[in-house]
């Protein structure tokens, strides 16, 4: 294994452990009173300047790449991914949230057949299977009448988050390899794009709303620092060496954090049904993303493959 692969795969697991105490934390502030929307729009608003100082300083060219589209695009897809997860926080537990979030590992497998070429395999399909039992059974607990009660709303928030951030994966990779992105620019101004995205969603909210304790800000400030700045960086330095696969199985990191924070701290339980859901979610995850994780990412090419494969529609 080479040393860069090596690095990669710990920049990828420290990313995954810090996104996991993001569930937590932000299902401590929303109960303390912190409005979704804001402490969404917050956590970007906060994030992008510090990446972008950090970048200047570094040197790196921003001005440029923040005028290509796939950046913009990216910024839609964690924007939906990011205000969805913030509004089903109100309504959903941080054990459930981190499992549901990560259904995107799935969703990322499956999308990767058709736009990377990939085969659907056995192995696949299983997943897929294990991926819907889940999520019936994590969601509605084996009882259709939490159908028209309030989980199924947040979890229904994590269904969409799940979705664009699997449409994340495959089209960051995919373009990461293509042009060669730099990992603290492309961070920087998707975080800065993610920001323009969420900022609508505060003419929506009241004045009284957007008062903040300290406490409150204290953990605004973590989940832009230590939830965004960083892991967010690290993310994309362990794409330039890992496949998609293998990176989305090393961020299944979050759901063992973040249940682990919520047993210890929020004092969460998970029911037999709720627990089997969880067990069914995660095989399906682990499967599906060990299936070609060792080998090379069909989206990386030569630059005689990139010609023979031809100019990409999501450029």
């Amino acid at each position: 294994m080479s040393k860069e692969r090596k690095i990669a795969l710990a920049e990828t697991s420290a990313t995954g452990l810090l996104w996991g105490t993001s569930f937590p934390v932000i299902e401590f502030g929303i109960a303390s009173g912190i409005d979704p929307r804001v402490f969404a729009f917050l956590r970007f608003a906060i994030a992008a300047p510090i990446m972008i100082a950090f970048a200047r300083v570094y040197g790196k060219p921003l001005s440029a790449s923040l005028r290509t589209k796939p950046v913009w695009i990216l910024g839609f897809l964690n924007a939906v991914g990011f205000l969805c997860q913030f509004l089903g926080q109100a309504y959903t537990a941080a054990s459930v949230a981190a499992l549901l979030v990560n259904l995107s590992v799935l969703i990322a497998a499956i999308g990767s057949a058709a736009l990377l070429g990939e085969k659907f395999t056995g192995t696949k399909v299983v997943g897929t299977v294990l991926a819907v039992g889940g999520i019936f059974l994590l969601t509605t607990r084996g009882d259709f009448g939490l159908i028209t009660r309030s989980q199924l709303t947040g979890d229904l928030f994590y269904l969409v988050s799940a979705s664009s951030w699997g449409v994340y994966i495959i089209y960051n990779k995919r373009k990461t390899d293509e042009r060669r992105w730099d990992p603290l620019g492309v961070a920087s101004l998707t975080i800065l794009s993610t920001a323009v995205f969420v900022a609508p969603v505060l003419l929506t909210v009241g004045p009284a709303q957007l008062s903040m304790t300290e406490g409150e800000w204290g953990l605004i400030l973590y989940t832009a620092l230590l939830n965004t700045a960083i892991p967010f960086v690290l993310y994309q330095r362990g794409l330039r060496y890992l496949t998609a696969t293998v990176s989305s199985m090393l961020l299944m990191l979050e759901i063992v954090t973040a249940m682990g924070i919520s047993i210890l701290l929020l004092g969460e339980l998970l029911d037999l049904a709720s627990l089997i859901g969880a067990i069914s979610i995660l095989s399906s995850i682990f499967l599906v993303s060990r299936v070609d994780g060792s080998g090379k990412s069909l989206s990386i090419s030569t630059p005689s493959g990139l010609a023979r494969r031809g100019k990409s529609s999501w450029s």
